[in-house]
């Protein structure tokens, strides 16, 4: 209701029980309340007409001492679902203050197209760096944050899908550029998961978590039907290895057609994550087709986008899935097989179909008839091999590999140019002082 405009005073809300949407449900609900939904939407008239964006009042929480305040805090959150479950870090005025100190931007500025759905809170800077505040963010952090808000409120990447499906998809985003680095974003070891040296990736996808919950109402079971939700406490934030870029290939940004060197966050939805165990060895370019055909059997392409009548399959952006390489096998890929990384993704894509005989004893026909597919012919994982995202990040060896995938769903790729404030290097100087140096590469 919030998400189209309705205020919270609106009577025509009705909550019908979750059982009368599955299959020959009964209706009964539906038919006894039928007058009252009729007349909120032919009648009824709000009493609050003003539009806009309202701070919330202040929240006070007392205690004993500052421990069983925190505790009572955190209580008072979960009772009123603001928060995910984790312990959170206040966000008093003096620490989004703090926060805020990341960007050159008004705390009223509005980030993106604005809204957040379902719920549609307003994605003001003030309530993105309220969100990192609670995450335990940093101000370094949010030139990152309210860039990756920019892009997943773009209208062609439909996040009011993606925050309230019943897919276990979770936005993923890769950070180019040298602030990845120098915000202590994982690119190596660990890349995916919490890093006490590179701690960047879990507040940010934390915070990022959190406004999708706060600002859209992405609750578990009422505003988001998510059956497994996966990635849902954190999200997925890493940095391309772009040290370890094979000589000839671009970053994931200069794809997205960004200049090399740029600082860009791209975001893509992910609803699985396969690690990938690599059996070959690596050397020759047998061995690594061979290791490209095992990386490729874990890509399912049993629920792409490719099979859905409604989905326009040739567009450049649509999200298929991305997959991760490990520094030691792009390297390899490139100077034992002369690969660019088109040529790996041919080599994915063509060993991703699915045959026709197979296409028939998992009655994916009528998909295959969706995606333009004839009797007879493979079914392919995309319209084309450019609609796979190939990113270098992990560790340096080659053993294994990962293959994040969306599912069933109609997302677009999207990106956004991170934009850095005027005090920047004082920002650096001080996160050094407070965490220490970085090691060497």
């Amino acid at each position: 209701m919030a998400g189209l405009g309705f205020p919270a005073e609106a009577p025509s809300v009705y909550e019908f029980p979750i059982e009368m949407f599955f299959a020959d449900s009964d209706l009964t609900p539906l038919k006894e309340n039928i007058d009252k939904i009729v007349y909120g939407l032919t009648k009824w008239e709000p009493t609050i007409k003003e539009k806009g964006v309202f701070a919330a009042p202040k929240v006070t929480v007392t205690g004993g001492d500052y421990e069983k305040a925190l505790t009572t805090m955190g209580h008072l959150f979960l009772k009123n679902l603001w928060s995910e479950g984790l312990p959170i870090t206040p966000a008093t005025k003096e620490k989004v203050d703090w926060i805020l100190t990341g960007t050159d931007l008004s705390r009223d500025a509005i980030v993106g197209e604005g809204k957040i759905l379902p719920r549609g809170g307003v994605a003001s800077v003030e309530a993105i760096a309220v969100a990192l505040a609670m995450a335990g963010g940093r101000p370094e952090y949010l030139p990152v944050l309210i860039a990756a808000v920019e892009a997943f409120t773009k209208p062609e990447f439909g996040h009011e899908s993606m925050n309230a499906t019943t897919n276990s998809v979770a936005p993923a985003m890769i950070v180019n550029g040298p602030i990845a680095r120098e915000i202590r974003l994982g690119s190596g070891y660990g890349c995916l998961g919490p890093h006490p040296i590179y701690p960047a990736g879990s507040a940010i996808g934390r915070a990022s978590r959190l406004i999708l919950l706060n600002l859209g109402g992405g609750i578990p079971g009422i505003g988001s039907m998510a059956l497994f939700g996966g990635f849902r406490v954190t999200n997925v934030v890493f940095a391309e290895d772009e040290a370890g870029l094979p000589e000839g290939w671009e970053p994931l940004a200069v794809d997205r057609g960004f200049p090399r060197g740029a600082n860009v966050v791209t975001v893509t939805p992910v609803a699985s994550q396969t690690n990938i165990a690599v059996a070959n060895p690596i050397g020759t370019k047998e061995d690594n087709d061979a290791t490209l055909w095992g990386v490729a059997k874990h890509m399912n392409p049993h629920s792409s986008n490719a099979h859905r009548k409604d989905v326009d399959t040739k567009k450049p952006d649509l999200a298929a899935g991305v997959v991760l390489l490990a520094r030691g096998l792009a390297q390899t890929l490139a100077e034992a097989s002369g690969y660019s990384k088109r040529d790996v993704k041919k080599v994915l894509w063509e060993n991703t179909k699915i045959p026709w005989s197979e296409v028939v004893k998992v009655n994916l026909e009528q998909q295959a008839e969706n995606a333009g597919i004839s009797p007879g012919q493979d079914l392919p994982l995309t319209d084309n091999p450019d609609q796979l995202m190939i990113v270098v990040a992990g560790g340096e060896q080659s053993r294994h590999q990962l293959w994040m995938g969306v599912g069933h769903s109609n997302y677009t790729v999207v990106s956004a140019e991170i934009q850095l404030p005027a005090n920047w290097d004082e920002l650096l100087a001080q996160a050094e002082e407070d965490l220490g140096s970085l090691p060497a590469d």
